[in-house]
């Protein structure tokens, strides 16, 4: 019997997004999957669309208060499938990726999870740095391993976890504004569980950075709050929190020495709220 995925995909604010993503759905060589969409929109511009492939795709339609994490959580509650993934509303697969992803859990009971980089649809890398070589994913290079679409979890792993903390993500109305991913599998590693990085399979993704202004400030602030508040409760060692911090200064250094004034904000930005949701984090754990 062939695994089957359940794709827990929360939305706010997007449409045309939506229709490029069920598009790749559609077009998968491999075809046992649910989709468990959890919609934030106070319209109906979602269910419209679900309507427009409910025979196509094997769609559960649930709504929630707004916060990624808090949709997530609800969406958790209906998997029905082997393994559990986590696409954003704005991002994309190829036609080969579930069977791609099927392929590497058949066989491998010892895998609780596999995860795989971010691309623009172009060739290039978006959302960061990615590790180029496959590898476990320890404590220490999960920040280059994952982000929460390319993320492919066996259902087991899920039910041993206690769900996103929703303190942590977009929407959350706090000023930790992202982490939720990182966090949720540091829970799969911490408890010895095996999860994989293959730099092969990648998801799709728009590049959020192409511009300074002043809403990547604002992500700035938002998701290195909530990176820092990770790092703290979760226990990391402060030299390794130092050495990301100061990745952070590097690249305000050499963005200011070659007069990208605006890229140098972004990473002042990012150094100093990483280093204040560290602080936060580590009153709280």
């Amino acid at each position: 019997m062939s695994l089957k995925f359940s794709l827990i995909m929360a939305t706010l604010g997007r449409s045309d997004e939506i229709v490029r993503l069920f598009d790749s759905f559609v077009a998968q060589s491999y075809q046992n999957f649910e989709v468990i969409v959890i919609d934030q929109n106070d319209d109906d511009r979602v269910s419209k669309i679900v309507d427009q492939y409910s025979d196509r795709i094997d769609i559960k339609y649930l709504r929630s208060e707004k916060g990624l994490s808090r949709a997530r959580n609800v969406g958790l509650k209906h998997v029905s499938g082997q393994l559990v993934a986590f696409p954003d509303d704005d991002c994309w697969y190829a036609p080969h990726i579930l069977g791609y992803v099927a392929q590497r859990f058949e066989g491998r009971p010892d895998l609780a999870g596999l995860t795989g980089c971010s691309e623009d649809g172009h060739g290039n890398r978006s959302q960061g740095r990615w590790a180029e070589q496959p590898m476990d994913v320890t404590r220490f290079n999960v920040w280059t391993c994952a982000t929460s679409y390319t993320i492919f979890l066996r259902a087991e792993a899920v039910q041993r976890l206690n769900g996103f903390d929703e303190a942590l993500g977009v929407g959350s109305g706090t000023k930790w504004g992202a982490g939720e991913e990182v966090n949720y599998l540091l829970g799969v590693i911490d408890s010895g569980e095996h999860v994989a990085y293959d730099p092969e399979l990648c998801i799709f993704h728009p590049e959020p950075l192409l511009e300074m202004n002043e809403k990547a400030f604002s992500r700035a602030r938002l998701y290195n709050r909530g990176f820092g508040r990770v790092l703290g409760t979760n226990n990391y060692p402060s030299y390794f929190v130092m050495y990301l911090i100061a990745r952070s200064i590097a690249g305000c250094a050499v963005s200011a020495l070659k007069f990208d004034f605006g890229r140098a904000r972004y990473y002042w930005i990012a150094a100093s709220q990483r280093f204040m949701g560290w602080r936060d984090g580590r009153g709280l754990a």
